[in-house]
Formats: structure tokens, C-alpha cells, sequence
């Protein structure tokens, strides 16, 4: 499976983009995101494996999550939880926020998307925008994720779709000790070890002002490690972004066609220091 780069460009807090890991495509942003929308298939972007058509984990993922692969995928459906925290005060102040992403393509691995029809999750509906991305955005009316179901209507060539996902969502249980300054002299580590539950796989993203730098790996993993090298392409500012991110993925074939859905949490920590 191999990614192509147009979910990994479109939305994300501090601007991920595979071909150089750093600028924000900022017109995307402006057509197709609210300011809590943070990934459009971001983390299903970034997976490999995941064969089967049930909610069984695929022992390969932790094997390979390093790797950026699926050119088998013909759509994807992100259900997404946010917790962002800064600290004030000495307070540190969280805010959740729950949405969702969906996409289509015209053929596995296609650079572009497609309309799939009306899309919803929990029966509320998304929004498709200009690049035929769909997004959740309705602050006023939450999504309520006790239960993940997803609903297609089809259109074209893309084919009716209904799943409900049973994974429930991964955690980390260490979002309020994430730093609250980085030194790109110095580098940094983030402990994951038992603190990550129900994940495949974790990205962590540091970044400002639309440049960014990310990991990936398994969701077994202990630490992660940022070097100075890593970093060169993050700005130096006061109102940096950290975020670590567990998803978990599943897969269903309709019309033949395979279609992933994602589970992802979001912990971002808001306000980082971030020094030469």
C-alpha cells in the first residue's frame, strides 16, 4: 500500500506535509477546515498493513508502522478525538472537541478525491468541500462517540458503505505532562511505554508557524525521540504545537474496493516554547 500526499497535505494543526515535512497548503485550510478540525486522514494516511475485514488488529502494523503505504485504498473515514491543553496560571486547561473526516478516490492510490455522495457518522451528517473532502464542523451539535457507525450513500463509482467500527478509541494517559518548551539545540524524548492503549500506531507532530516535524511509530513503542537535525525545519516561537496522536485502523471491501476507518485520538499540547 503507498500513500499518496494529497490526505497528508490538506489539514493538520501545524502543517504536515510529506514531501518535505514542513509548509501548510494555507488555501486548502481556508476551504476545507475550522480551527478544531485537525487531520483530514492524516493518520490514515500514515499506516501500513491492515488486511482484514474485521476489527481485528493486523499483527504487520506494528511491524511497519514507520512506513508511509496503502495504494489499495479506495477511501477513508477519519473519527477523531481532540483534547488540546495549555497551561495558565499554572493551571493546565484542557479542551475536547470530537469530529470526523472522510475521503474518496477515484481508483487505490489516486492523488485526487472524489464525490462519494452524502457521508455521515452517528447519523449526523459531514460536509463535502470544494476538494471533495468531507468534514465534521458543527460546533454546536457534537459528535457523541459511544458508538462509530458510518453511513455512505455512494455516488458514481463509489459504492454504498456502512460500518460500524468496535475498536473504541486508543488513549495516552501522560497528555498533561507533555513539555511546555523544546529546545532544537537539545532535542526532546516523550515516554510512551504503558501510557498508550488500543493504538496501531502513534504520530507525534512539533511545529509553528506552518513548519513542522513528525514520527511515527508502533503503538508498542517506549519513546520517541526528536534530535536537533529533526527540528531544523521548526520555527522558533512561543505558540508552538506538540501533539501526540494514537489511532487504530480497520478495514472493509465494498464493490471489491478495500476502505479504511480510523479511530485517532489527539492530544496537543498548545502554547509550547519553542527555543534555538
Amino acid at each position: 500500500m503507498s500513500l499518496n500526499r494529497t490526505y497528508l497535505c490538506t489539514i493538520h494543526p501545524v502543517g504536515v506535509c510529506k514531501k518535505n515535512k514542513t509548509n501548510l497548503n494555507t488555501e486548502t485550510m481556508k476551504t476545507s477546515s475550522k480551527a478544531l478540525i485537525f487531520f483530514l486522514a492524516l493518520s490514515a494516511a500514515i499506516f501500513t498493513g491492515c488486511d482484514k475485514d474485521d476489527d481485528t488488529p493486523d499483527e504487520n502494523i506494528n511491524n511497519t508502522s514507520n512506513q508511509f503505504n496503502y495504494d489499495d485504498a479506495f477511501g477513508v473515514f477519519v473519527a477523531i478525538k481532540t483534547v488540546s491543553t495549555q497551561t495558565i496560571g499554572g493551571m493546565t486547561i484542557p479542551v475536547e472537541f470530537n469530529t470526523a473526516t472522510a475521503a474518496f478516490m477515484p481508483s487505490a492510490g489516486a492523488t485526487n478525491m472524489i464525490d462519494g455522495g452524502d457521508v455521515s457518522l452517528n447519523d449526523k451528517n459531514l460536509k463535502k468541500v470544494q476538494n471533495n473532502a468531507y468534514i465534521y464542523d458543527d460546533v454546536m451539535n457534537p459528535l457523541d462517540f459511544s458508538t462509530v457507525s458510518w453511513t455512505a450513500s455512494g455516488k458514481g463509482d463509489v459504492p454504498a458503505i456502512n460500518k460500524t467500527v468496535t475498536r473504541g478509541f486508543p488513549a495516552y494517559s501522560a497528555a498533561d505532562a507533555l513539555p511546555e518548551s523544546i529546545s532544537k539545540a537539545s532535542g526532546f524524548s516523550i515516554s510512551l511505554g504503558n501510557k498508550i492503549s488500543n493504538a496501531d500506531s502513534v504520530i507525534v507532530v512539533v511545529g509553528s508557524n506552518n513548519k513542522s516535524a513528525y514520527k511515527i511509530v508502533a503503538g508498542n513503542a517506549g519513546i520517541i525521540s526528536f534530535s536537533s537535525a529533526d527540528l531544523t525545519n521548526v520555527a522558533i516561537s512561543t505558540t508552538g504545537l506538540l501533539s501526540v496522536s494514537p489511532y487504530n485502523i480497520t478495514s472493509q471491501s465494498d464493490d471489491s474496493k478495500k476502505y479504511y476507518f480510523i479511530n485517532e485520538t489527539v492530544y496537543t499540547r498548545m502554547n509550547v516554547n519553542i527555543t534555538e
